[in-house]
């Protein structure tokens, strides 16, 4: 594998992780709905 493409992966995979980690669209519903579920953190995680 070429080095452009080992960084060209790390890259996106780098920016997939900072914008879920940054995205709060992304997990605030989950924790908004198990709020007010009373779910466990397991229930929630899965």
């Amino acid at each position: 594998m070429s080095n452009e493409l080992i960084a060209l992966y790390i890259t996106a995979a780098s920016i997939g992780f900072i914008h879920t980690v940054f995205g709060p669209d992304h997990y605030l519903p989950f924790v908004v709905m198990s709020k007010a579920r009373k779910w466990s953190l397991g229930k929630t995680s899965i």
